[in-house]
């Protein structure tokens, strides 16, 4: 969870507004510049990849839980992590 917020903050959020029950899109409001941002920077940090496009407006603690669970599942191209 820290370093989502670490992110987050990297992407000119303040820390404040960084709490586990925020929505990315409904609360604050990521454009969609930082959206792809945030997802080409977790799957380089974690190797998971995320679909920040998806109809799910993610919490923060939603995210950190499907970055957790990304990071350990095969990405499906035949390649394990």
């Amino acid at each position: 969870m820290q370093e989502l917020q670490d992110i987050l903050t990297g992407l000119g959020f303040e820390p404040e507004l960084l709490s586990p029950d925020r929505r990315l899109r409904a609360e604050l409001a990521l454009s969609s510049a930082e959206t792809t941002e945030l997802g080409l920077e977790l799957e380089r940090r974690f190797g998971a990849r995320i679909d920040l496009w998806d109809a799910h407006d993610y919490t923060l603690a939603e995210l950190a839980a499907a970055v957790d669970e990304g990071s350990r599942t095969p990405t499906g191209d035949g390649g394990e992590r």
